[in-house]
């Protein structure tokens, strides 16, 4: 009986509520007596209760604290199943005390999970922690919410600061608006005035002039002496005016100032028409210098560097240079063409002969056969019976075809499809422009358009074996 008693107080503490609603209304009653009799195992002496609604932050962390680190002293040997003192040998005890030890230490593990799940369970149905917690997060949102008023009282101070700003610059327009008018005002009165005043004077000047015959002993020089006078009172400024109005009088002395007006006039006006001789020269020069340029191009030349431009659209390495290689190359005229001299002509043609270029191209090549099959024919118009140069023609360029589809249709042997093979292994793309012609050379009985026609055909029918494949 003693022991039961015994073993009901020490085990009167090992109960864990658990997490519910019933426990967390009566959280002081439930948990109060829980805690004070899992107190009587602390190490330490000073053992925090659980304190009650009216409890600071600062306590209630202190006490969760204290409970979460708790130490224990207690022990279980009182539950030792094995009894050492019916062993009967030194071996069998200490084989039983291991035992003892193992099964104690499972039991102190079992003993602060639940002391851990004590505490995890009066944490959760604590109501000072969900005050704390709902107190905590008002805050938070009262420091929210001040930090948004805080900023939106920003903003509007910096947009009233800003349309402070804007209004004081829109005065400060408006008012420098408003003095460059008037200053502007008052210069278009001022120079009203001043034309004004320089109209009188001038017109003073013109009556004298003309009261003296314009200073002219010979009437045939009044147009001209007449002509220089307008020159020079649209040169002369007010205050020449005024010297000569104010010795108008005095014939002689008015005289003199005026020739010595007249005559540096005359003087800044032959050296601004010697100026201005010397600029036009430099251009006319300049004109000349492109025009010869320009013109070393024949039409035949114009037709090849239409050519060469398809042949090398922009985006190509070098493009100027590699067109002024290939007209040099093909060119009968001129072999010294350098990729400025193309880069003008271009422009030229693009600027003034771009949009007849073809037609006088296409005009340029006709006339070239139309006199070639001219000097072909000679006098056989009695040979044909009577027919005309026109007649005569088109038949000449009907047999032509007739004839250049004969040779298309001229098979070619192995011998020379074998020299083809040859010339297209031996002169690479690399070659160049040249590459046709010097497989031309090597097969030496097909022209350079025979050559490339055939090498079409056989891609083509290799291409069409590889599809129907």
């Amino acid at each position: 009986k003693q022991w039961y008693q015994r073993r009901v107080a020490i085990t009167a503490g090992d109960d864990v509520p658990n997490v519910t609603e019933h426990n967390k209304q009566n959280f002081y009653k439930v948990f109060g007596i829980i805690i004070e009799n899992n107190a009587q195992w602390s190490m330490n002496k000073n053992v925090p209760t659980l304190g009650t609604e009216i409890d600071e932050i600062d306590y209630v962390n202190d006490f969760y604290n204290f409970w979460y680190d708790f130490k224990s002293w207690r022990e279980y040997s009182y539950l030792d199943e094995e009894e050492r003192d019916k062993a009967d040998c030194k071996e069998e005890r200490r084989y039983l005390d291991k035992l003892n030890k193992q099964e104690r230490i499972r039991r102190k593990k079992e003993e602060m999970t639940r002391m851990r799940q004590l505490v995890d369970n009066c944490y959760a149905c604590d109501p000072r922690i969900k005050a704390f917690n709902e107190d905590r997060k008002k805050r938070k949102v009262e420091a929210k919410l001040a930090k948004q008023e805080a900023y939106k009282q920003e903003q509007e101070a910096l947009r009233l600061q800003k349309e402070e700003e804007e209004r004081i610059r829109q005065e400060e327009e408006q008012k420098r608006i408003q003095l460059e008018k008037e200053k502007a005002d008052a210069e278009k009165v001022e120079r009203q005035k001043q034309n004004k005043l320089l109209k009188g004077e001038r017109k003073k000047v013109r009556d004298c002039v003309k009261n003296n015959n314009y200073f002219c002993t010979k009437d045939d020089n009044i147009v001209k002496s007449m002509e220089n006078l307008d020159l020079l009172l649209q040169a002369l400024t007010i205050d020449d005016f005024r010297k000569l109005n104010a010795i108008n009088k005095n014939v002689d002395q008015f005289t003199k100032l005026y020739n010595s007006f007249m005559t540096s006039h005359l003087e800044a006006q032959e050296t601004k028409t010697k100026e201005n001789l010397v600029k036009a020269k430099q251009s006319q020069d300049l004109h000349k210098d492109q025009s010869i340029s320009s013109d070393k191009f024949s039409t035949q030349d114009i037709a090849l560097l239409v050519k060469a431009v398809k042949i090398h659209p922009p985006g190509t390495v070098n493009r100027w240079n590699t067109i002024a290689d290939y007209l040099n190359q093909h060119s009968t005229v001129c072999s010294t063409y350098v990729s400025k001299d193309i880069i003008q002509k271009v422009k030229n043609l693009q600027s003034r002969e771009g949009d007849d270029l073809k037609s006088k191209t296409n005009e340029q090549a006709y006339n070239n056969f139309e006199n070639s099959q001219k000097s072909r024919i000679g006098d056989g118009v009695n040979a044909v019976g009577g027919l005309s140069t026109k007649d005569t023609m088109n038949s000449t360029l009907i047999d032509d075809k007739k004839d250049k589809e004969k040779k298309k249709k001229l098979a070619w042997s192995a011998e020379e499809q074998k020299l083809l093979e040859e010339g297209l292994k031996k002169f690479p793309q690399s070659v160049g422009p040249q590459r046709w012609d010097n497989i031309a050379k090597l097969v030496a009985t097909r022209s350079k358009k025979d050559c490339m026609r055939r090498y079409k055909d056989l891609v083509e029918q290799i291409k069409a074996k590889k599809a129907k494949q």
